[in-house]
C-alpha cells in the first residue's frame, strides 16, 4: 500500500508540474510548395538556443507554454515549411503577426517581422523565422485567451499560409 501511494503521489507531481505546458511530437514538414506555418510559445528561449545550435536531423524538444501568469516571459517563434525555391535554388519569406486581447481586440502587430532566406533544403525541413516575438502580459492585462495571429508570404512563389496560437492568462497562483 506505502508503494501504491507513493507511485500515486509521485504521478500526481508529474501531472501537476507539467499541466501548464507540453510536449507533443511535432508534425512532419511540408513538401515543398505546400507553404505551412506553425507558431510555438515557451516560457524559455533555450528551444530556439537548441534549435540553432543542433544539426536539422536532432529534432528539438519544445515545451510549449498553455497558460501565462503575470509578468512571465512568453517566447514565440514562427517555424516555416514548404517553402519553393528561386531559380537559384534559394528561398525567402516573410512572417506577419498581430496580438489579440481575450475580447479578439487586437493589441498589436507588425508587418514582415519575421524573415527567413537561404538555400533551399533538400529535404522537407522546418526553418525558424528571424527574430523570435517576446511577449509579457501584466498584472493590468485582463484575464482570459490571448491569441497570435500570424501569415507567412513566400517571396518566391507569393503562397501564403495562416496560423493561430492561444495562450491563457491568470493572474491567480498556477
Amino acid at each position: 500500500m506505502k508503494y501504491f501511494t507513493r507511485t500515486l503521489l509521485i504521478l500526481f507531481i508529474i501531472f501537476c508540474s507539467t499541466s501548464f505546458a507540453e510536449i507533443k511530437p511535432g508534425p512532419e514538414p511540408n513538401e515543398t510548395g505546400e507553404l505551412g506555418l506553425i507558431i510555438v510559445a515557451s516560457e524559455t528561449p533555450e528551444y530556439i538556443n537548441e534549435w540553432l545550435s543542433k544539426p536539422p536531423q536532432h529534432g528539438v524538444k519544445i515545451k510549449r507554454l498553455n497558460v501565462a501568469k503575470p509578468d512571465q516571459l512568453i517566447v514565440t517563434a514562427f517555424i516555416v515549411t514548404g517553402m519553393s525555391p528561386n531559380s537559384e535554388g534559394n528561398y525567402e519569406f516573410s512572417v506577419n503577426f498581430y496580438f489579440l486581447d481575450p475580447d479578439n481586440k487586437p493589441i498589436f502587430g507588425e508587418r514582415n517581422f519575421a524573415k527567413g532566406k537561404g538555400r533551399h533544403p533538400k529535404k522537407p525541413s522546418f526553418i525558424m523565422a528571424d527574430p523570435a516575438l517576446d511577449l509579457v502580459l501584466e498584472q493590468s492585462d485582463s484575464e482570459g485567451i490571448y491569441t497570435i495571429v500570424a501569415q507567412v508570404t513566400d517571396i518566391v512563389s507569393g503562397k501564403k499560409a495562416d496560423n493561430s496560437y492561444k495562450i491563457r492568462f491568470i493572474k491567480d497562483e498556477l
